[in-house]
């Protein structure tokens, strides 16, 4: 369960911005006047202040506003080859989470910070159990919409797959 634990880790430092990378995962949100609901990203748009997004293992609290990101418990898998040897396999899930009141839902926020957080994670070579492994491109997949409170949440998975641990 080391390297899992090691995985989890160098995750969290990079995209906190605790490692010796140092640089926390940030993401703009639009501020200003827009010429209306339906165009959120408008030419009128007065400008684009950068936030630090923040990072947490597990579940986030109930009481932290979007957006957010969440690494989840690793898996670990294997398969078999004809040989008898076993191919180990880490897969781990980040969720970048993301709220807007529902007629000004932005669905491309939460893939921006999908982008910013693997761009991070290739930024620099991470270490686990003593090994840099390569970064592969995660697996991207919408959640659906659902409300909370008085937010429409607008979630997307980012799945790993690190077959060289």
């Amino acid at each position: 369960m080391t390297v899992e634990i090691d995985l989890v880790e160098a995750f969290y430092k990079r995209l906190s911005g605790e490692d010796a990378h140092g640089q926390p995962l940030q993401a703009g949100t639009t501020q200003g006047l827009a010429m209306g609901p339906m165009f959120p990203h408008s030419a009128m748009t007065q400008g684009t202040i950068q936030q630090e997004v923040p990072v947490y293992t597990g579940n986030a609290p109930t009481d932290k506003e979007a957006p957010y990101v969440t690494i989840g418990r690793p898996r670990k898998r294997g398969e078999e080859a004809l040989d008898g040897t076993e191919i180990p396999e880490v897969r781990l899930q980040l969720r970048v989470h993301t709220a807007h009141p529902p007629a000004r839902a932005d669905h491309f926020q939460a893939y921006e910070i999908a982008g910013r957080a693997h761009d991070l994670l290739e930024a620099a070579p991470i270490t686990v159990d003593g090994h840099e492994p390569y970064v592969p491109q995660p697996d991207l997949q919408p959640i659906p919409s659902y409300d909370k409170g008085d937010q429409q949440a607008l979630d997307v998975s980012m799945d790993y797959r690190f077959s060289s641990l």
